[in-house]
């Protein structure tokens, strides 16, 4: 155990069901493994909590830092946990004076300091990447990431406000307008009480800061939702300063560089981009704006005042661990793919600015009539599959890749004296899927084979899958050599799960959400080796 670490029951409670509120300082709940410590102040010799999780594995691995909202505290709840957890990454949540409710918090020198002492505790007490630290908030917390931008002396990688406050003098009178309880909080944070201090505002203000903006290295990513200020309690217009701020120091004397009063204005007044150019989206949201420069990028999207959920780990710049391009992607599987954590919904999550269309259903397989019923035979509906889901993309598009993740239920018992027909079965299903392409004249996705994973002969259910591991580690050399014949691409997740794969199914056939990520992850890997 780390000196100055301990645990609280709080720390390991069950999660509770819900939508994130930004904002909610109530919810306290944290997944098994991430643990409350305490880091002495390198400024006043206090100590300030932490909730610290150390990534399992020996070989360095990156570090988020989690900064909390507005009126939030280390506790508050973070879904970015349980992403954290599913990478075996590194993270802290600091508290870094806790609410904003007074001069000490919200943009001191003090706070700034804290953040420094979070990511050296960090650094020091877990096996860290240090060229992947990466600093996250959103609300309050992305106030704190604009801050740290500018001010916090340590080289972090990436900096993501979303939903942030640019201008506190600015924001003072919108919320005293919108008779929103951060105006009263304003007014202790600047005026200690006798009121609001339109000086002490500016000078903790990002977009006011004199700051140096000394980031050869990282980079600033702004989101916030067209909505916010509206149904939100942060006006747009903060983002959209704050990037040109940046903008105007990385690329002095271009105006070009920056986005016009007229702009700021419309998208404010009209919620809606008037000037669209090219479609975008992060998840299913639309991206109504975009700017970008080295080392700078601003994004309003569809929403309201938050963070973009689950996505928002994947849009970090983390070398080798995500994929930014845009692509089309259909996936076709059985029900270790159809759950709601399964590896499409995972890799929906590692692909943000893409598209994944899942057509996978528990039961299916490749070429057998399960269960004795036809919907369940891949071979029989896959026209239907492919005609369907290509209504989901606009007219002029197709897929860049298709991704089989097939073959356990055609290892059943039931049909075990007809192994010999399956590998033949997905040589037909893929030309199948090759001649639809060609007579739509359309180009081609490539295609790749997830090879089915090992099976847990002591957990499955004898009855339907007695001997199943065996056929599948059979049939899955057939695969190969079907897939080099056919010129298809393949990941061998047998090989990846078989040494462990008592830890990754609780009842032998279907994979934990942590393996459906680690075949995500895979295909992340697969994509990013295909584009260079």
């Amino acid at each position: 155990m780390l000196g100055g670490v301990f645990f609280l029951t709080w720390l390991t409670s069950s999660a509770q069901p819900g939508k994130i509120a930004w904002d909610n300082t109530f919810d306290k709940n944290w997944p098994e493994g991430f643990e409350h410590v305490t880091i002495p102040s390198s400024a006043d010799g206090k100590l300030q909590d932490a909730v610290f999780y150390q990534s399992p594995s020996r070989q360095p691995q990156p570090l988020i830092v989690s900064l909390h909202t507005w009126s939030g505290d280390f506790r508050q709840e973070d879904p970015l946990a349980k992403e954290v957890l599913l990478r075996g990454w590194n993270y802290i949540h600091p508290d870094f004076r806790g609410p904003n409710f007074g001069p000490e918090a919200c943009g001191s020198d003090l706070v700034i300091s804290d953040i420094a002492d979070a990511i050296r505790f960090a650094v020091d007490h877990a096996t860290v990447d240090r060229e992947e630290v990466h600093l996250i908030g959103v609300s309050g917390g992305g106030y704190a990431a604009l801050l740290a931008y500018l001010q916090v002396d340590y080289p972090v990688k990436s900096f993501s406000a979303w939903a942030a406050v640019a201008d506190l003098e600015r924001w003072y009178w919108e919320c005293r307008g919108r008779q929103l309880v951060y105006a009263s909080h304003l007014e202790k944070i600047t005026g200690n009480g006798s009121g609001f201090e339109a000086a002490e505002a500016r000078k903790r203000s990002p977009v006011a800061m004199d700051g140096k903006i000394n980031r050869e290295k990282a980079s600033l990513h702004i989101y916030t939702g067209i909505h916010d200020g509206y149904t939100g309690s942060v006006p747009i217009s903060h983002s959209l300063r704050m990037y040109n701020k940046v903008a105007a120091y990385l690329v002095p004397g271009d105006e070009n560089v920056l986005v016009s009063d007229s702009v700021i204005c419309a998208l404010v007044t009209r919620r809606i981009n008037p000037f669209p150019t090219e479609e975008k989206r992060i998840g299913d949201r639309l991206v109504h704006f975009q700017r970008q420069l080295k080392g700078l990028s601003l994004d309003i999207f569809e929403g309201g005042h938050e963070m973009i959920v689950p996505q928002a780990l994947a849009l970090l710049p983390v070398e080798g661990k995500s994929f930014h391009g845009k692509i089309n992607v259909l996936t076709i599987g059985d029900s270790n793919g159809a759950f709601e954590f399964g590896w499409p919904a995972q890799l929906r999550k590692l692909l943000p600015f893409s598209t994944v269309v899942n057509f996978s259903f528990a039961g299916n397989t490749i070429g057998f009539d399960n269960l004795g019923q036809a919907q369940l035979n891949t071979l029989k509906n896959i026209e239907g599959y492919l005609e369907e889901a290509l209504a989901k993309l606009d007219s002029n598009q197709t897929f860049d890749y298709l991704f089989l993740g097939l073959g356990t239920n055609d290892t059943k018992r039931i049909f075990a004296d007809r192994q010999q027909e399956v590998a033949p079965n997905l040589a037909l299903l893929i030309q199948k899927i090759n001649r639809y392409f060609e007579h739509k004249r359309l180009q081609k996705p490539a295609l790749c084979l997830i090879l089915p994973p090992p099976l847990d002969e002591r957990k499955a259910d004898v009855e339907k899958y007695g001997g199943a591991d065996k056929r599948i580690r059979q049939n899955n050399l057939r695969f190969q050599q079907v897939a080099n014949s056919s010129q298809t691409g393949f990941l061998d997740i047998y090989s990846l799960f078989k040494a462990t794969i008592s830890d990754q199914t609780t009842d032998g056939v279907h994979l934990t959400e942590a393996a459906q990520f680690k075949i995500a992850e895979q295909i992340v890997n697969y994509l990013n080796a295909r584009q260079k």
